[in-house]
């Protein structure tokens, strides 16, 4: 697996019956079940083709018995033993909208995992509006790309700030060098865009950033 998948796989909790919800070719859960990571998986996609090499996947690593593949549109027939998920790979508006769709059924996840390729901090703002904890967040450099992971839980949680929603609610717990580059990747984007055109909402993302540069001297 490439790095984003491996850090997503490693934020997973062990032990418990998981969906990866837009699997493509199925390769996060065919690792955590052949790793002992999790009992039993559920690969889901809206699309034929993915979800026919999905099936191909799993048919190779000889783990039909403990995934099982679903052609379905976001949670739409995943069943009701699933105890964490997985949105992974896509926009921002994408994942946005399986979560609005299956709000019944989120209160029953004990953990819930994003990965948004657009508007990270659009995310943060919709786990904040919707009054969930944070419990785990992540970045990782691939292939040229910074790709911020996200795990929450439906359990009740005060909004989040401006600074937290934008540059990490967890990310910088442990202040370490991968948070300080990525921190530095965005401000250099930022300045970049502000020095060809005005823009207050940007100039205020910068300001944040720079703050959170500056907490952690």
């Amino acid at each position: 697996m490439n790095l984003r998948l491996q850090k997503i796989a490693e934020m997973v909790k062990a032990g418990m019956i998981m969906a990866d919800i837009g699997t493509d070719h199925a390769q996060l859960p065919v690792w955590l079940v052949s790793k002992g990571r999790v009992p039993y998986a559920y690969a889901c996609d809206v699309a034929e083709g993915p979800l026919s090499a999905a099936q191909e996947t799993v048919s190779q690593a000889g783990l039909n018995d403990q995934i099982r593949t679903i052609l379905c549109d976001g949670f739409e027939k995943v069943p009701e033993d699933c105890e964490c998920a997985v949105i992974a790979g896509m926009g921002c508006q994408t994942a946005v909208m399986i979560l609005d769709q299956a709000e019944k059924r989120l209160k029953d996840l004990k953990q819930i995992i994003v990965q948004v390729n657009t508007d990270v901090p659009v995310m943060r703002r919709w786990i904040s509006d919707h009054g969930c904890s944070v419990d785990g967040e992540a970045v990782v450099r691939d292939r040229g790309h910074d790709y911020v992971i996200i795990s929450f839980t439906m359990h009740p949680h005060a909004p989040y700030s401006e600074q937290e929603i934008v540059c990490g609610i967890l990310l910088d717990a442990e202040n370490d060098e991968v948070y300080r580059e990525y921190a530095e990747r965005r401000i250099g984007t930022l300045e970049f865009i502000l020095s060809r055109r005005e823009d207050g909402q940007l100039r205020h993302e910068l300001e944040l950033w720079k703050n959170a540069i500056k907490k952690h001297g």
